[in-house]
């Protein structure tokens, strides 16, 4: 009798076109954004390996709204490299990167003692790199020539508290007038060596720990062990030394996703952690071994997570895209303390573009007369409003009290002002990496994040971690070759 087939035809729209990688051989390929029903992908296909579609955002909807808000770019003092083989294959930077870099990464060192799964860079151990303190004076040489005003330094591996020379690294920072120092650690050594937590917490140094999980076994299938007891003392050893600290969680569809809203209580219900930094799920470095490439939890995804798990009391529209990165990589929610209310998203009283002139200048909010500024609007419109929200009267009296401590009639340092206002909020990011699959050359050429060099050059971390690291003989344990041609027949 046969079957009547019914169809319904895929509504695909295109938003628009880019330069991406294939994934496979890492050859510079044109790719088309679309949408389809109501998700948007990346489509794009290799001459020799084919199609190779991936999902960029599950909501449409929040796509777009997210990129109406552009980058405030601010191009860079200077490039190291003309254009010749075409982005991203003259990273340095080029001529054609379209901003300054806020935020520069130093490994310095290839040694760890973990093969984490999820890691999205490649380490090599026996004959580790250790960074001499000569090479990272040129650095910091190199840091402070691009950006005279320059507040942070970020270091990373390795695992950068197995560098013997750590705690100098730091006091050259401060020797060179950049305070804000921050470690990307798993934390163990201090289990071992209390003492170097101890010196650090001594140079104000900040710690930003990986914090996977609170079950046993996904912390053995994402970090290769299962260190959950061993993490959760060394929480209780940086709220021992008051150090400020950033948790950073990777989610991975299916594994940790549904811990969210437990890892937004630990950052909001501990005195000593300032920030939570949600990592979505990147297949770099380690590859992501043991996860499917294809399950991908995108930015929407995480951001409806912390809305459902937080009973709406943090919304997805309480994220803004800062405006130092393209739209796509980071979205950043800032919490106020209050005595009655608890934290309150800063966008139940401030515009998005208030938000945003406050994180124009920096990936952070900073201290200083625009703030001062910006909270006197603040308590103004608060007091006009016509009909008061029901945390006005604790937001008012929050505000008036940091703008006291801030701002007294004996004017305070900035690295006093800083302290105060980082005391006095939380903040929620979530930085979506990009691996060759999702690579976006429009994305790199906007990227803020930087690892700098000796010789003065300064490579974007995502082109960096998918094209360069693998080719750098101080942490790849076998050098990559060169890859022989770029679609236009350059060499690279």
């Amino acid at each position: 009798k046969g079957k009547i087939m019914e169809s319904t035809a895929v509504r695909k729209i295109k938003l628009g076109e880019t330069t991406s990688l294939c994934a496979v051989c890492k050859q510079g390929i044109s790719a088309e954004i679309v949408e389809i029903d109501g998700r948007v992908f990346m489509e794009k296909s290799c001459g020799d390996h084919g199609n190779q579609d991936v999902l960029i955002a599950s909501d449409a909807a929040w796509y777009r709204e997210v990129m109406s808000y552009p980058a405030a770019l601010v191009a860079p003092s200077r490039a190291k490299n003309e254009v010749d083989r075409g982005c991203p294959y003259d990273c340095g930077a080029c001529t054609s990167h379209q901003q300054k870099v806020y935020l520069p990464v130093v490994p310095i060192t290839s040694a760890c003692n973990l093969d984490c799964p999820i890691c999205y860079t490649i380490n090599k151990n026996e004959d580790a790199y250790n960074m001499s303190l000569e090479e990272f004076g040129d650095i910091l040489d190199v840091v402070r020539q691009d950006d005279p005003e320059l507040k942070i330094i970020n270091f990373t591996g390795g695992e950068p508290t197995l560098h013997p020379e750590l705690t100098q690294i730091i006091r050259m920072c401060h020797e060179a007038g950049i305070h804000r120092t921050t470690i990307s650690t798993h934390g163990l050594t201090f289990l071992r060596h209390e003492e170097l937590l101890a010196e650090l917490a001594e140079l104000d140094a900040r710690i930003v720990l990986s914090f996977n999980s609170f079950e046993e076994d996904v912390n053995d299938k994402m970090i290769g062990a299962n260190l959950l007891r061993s993490k959760l003392q060394v929480l209780d050893l940086l709220d021992k030394y008051d150090v400020d600290t950033t948790l950073i969680p990777v989610l991975a569809l299916g594994c940790n996703d549904e811990e969210v809203g437990k890892l937004v209580e630990l950052a909001l219900g501990r005195e000593f952690i300032r920030s939570l930094e949600i990592h979505t799920m990147t297949f770099t470095g380690q590859g992501g071994l043991g996860f499917d490439p294809g399950a991908r939890l995108t930015t929407p995804d995480v951001l409806r997570f912390i809305e459902e798990t937080s009973g709406g009391n943090i919304r997805m529209s309480d994220f803004t895209p800062s405006p130092c990165a393209h739209p796509l990589c980071y979205q950043t929610c800032y919490l106020l303390e209050t005595e009655k209310e608890g934290f309150i998203p800063f966008s139940r009283f401030m515009s998005r573009e208030q938000i945003r002139e406050l994180l124009t200048d920096n990936l952070y909010i900073e201290p200083g007369a625009k703030m001062e500024a910006i909270l006197q609007d603040v308590v103004m419109e608060l007091w006009a409003r016509e009909i008061p929200e029901a945390a006005d009267e604790a937001v008012l009296k929050a505000i008036k009290g940091l703008l006291e401590r801030l701002f007294p009639s004996s004017p305070l340092d900035y690295r006093a002002q800083q302290r105060i206002s980082e005391r006095s909020a939380k903040t929620i990011y979530i930085h979506s990496h990009m691996d060759d699959a999702t690579f976006d050359t429009d994305r790199i050429r906007q990227c803020c994040v930087g690892v700098p060099d000796p010789e003065g050059g300064n490579i974007p971390t995502c082109s960096y971690n998918i094209l360069y690291r693998g080719r750098d003989s101080r942490y790849s344990r076998e050098e990559l070759p060169l890859l022989d041609s770029y679609p236009n027949g350059k060499k690279w």
